[in-house]
């Protein structure tokens, strides 16, 4: 797990068994606010052994940008901690979460002392948390899933967006549309710093940059891959919109992103297929 300090007292940790999973750790003068956590059990305790290092008082929030198993499952190494999450986190982590995480648990033995922990303050829209030093804005990020919430910090002007800004846009669990105004509020707020959900932390000059470029290829592969649908193309035509004509590089995440890419095409094209994805320019 690597580590890196992006502002005084804010640190992030990449996961470098499973894709480059984010976290973050936040210290105040009055306690520890965590940002998601690993999928792994041994990596989120080196993430709690981490903040309670800190001597900067108790972990007093764990807060998680959306219900997915990568950021979620270590929570329950923080029972001290108050658990803050979108209200559709919930509703989702207690309709779909024990039966993933029961699937999750055969495929990967590891995940055994993993329990399903459910948020215990939620959030209908905006919100915020101040502790000590720290103004923290929670700010509701659909798109990526409908749960996303983006975390600001406003003193560093640190934003952890979770999966709502990562290498490329990942649509399926979503809403195309939702994605591309999430991003532009995001890019609204002027970070200097940007926290990926997966990848590595974006720096100041940067952050622009990429939510622009993501916002470009929402909007290019919905338009592409609806001009197959309406020529009646078959699926397999999906491998002509290739990473690199969308303006995306297929580097990173060890080129998991080039899956990833493949996966939002066929999402797009059963969707206009069933005459469910939104229509023109936003």
């Amino acid at each position: 797990m690597q580590r890196e300090r992006i502002a005084e007292g804010i640190y992030v940790f990449t996961c470098e068994r499973y894709f480059e999973v984010t976290a973050g750790v936040i210290v105040t003068t009055e306690g520890v606010i965590v940002i998601d956590t690993f999928p792994f059990p041994s990596e989120s305790q080196a993430l709690r052994e981490f903040a309670e290092a800190q001597r900067a008082g108790p972990i007093r929030y764990v807060v998680l940008t959306h219900s997915h198993g990568d950021h979620s499952y270590g929570s329950f190494l923080f029972p001290e901690a108050d658990f803050v999450a979108q209200d559709a986190c919930r509703r989702l982590m207690q309709k779909f979460g024990q039966a993933a995480l029961e699937r999750a648990k055969q495929e990967t033995p590891e995940l055994a002392p993993v329990q399903l922990r459910l948020p215990n303050i939620t959030i209908a829209g905006q919100g915020g948390i101040h502790l000590g030093n720290r103004s923290l804005d929670l700010i509701h990020a659909p798109g990526h899933t409908p749960d996303g919430l983006a975390v600001y910090v406003r003193e560093e002007k640190v934003l952890f967006a979770g999966d709502a800004v990562m290498p490329i846009p990942y649509l399926p669990h979503g809403d195309p549309e939702e994605f591309i105004q999430t991003l532009r509020r995001l890019k609204k707020l002027g970070g200097d710093h940007l926290v990926q959900g997966h990848g590595r932390p974006l720096l100041r000059g940067e952050v622009d940059e990429v939510l622009d470029q993501n916002i470009a290829y929402i909007k290019q592969v919905q338009k592409r891959v609806q001009a197959l649908v309406e020529k009646g193309a078959p699926p397999e035509a999906l491998a002509n919109i290739t990473l690199e004509s969308c303006g995306m590089s297929r580097m990173p995440l060890g080129g998991l992103v080039d899956q990833l890419h493949r996966a939002n095409l066929l999402f797009l094209y059963q969707r206009f297929r069933q005459g469910t994805a939104p229509q023109g320019e936003t």
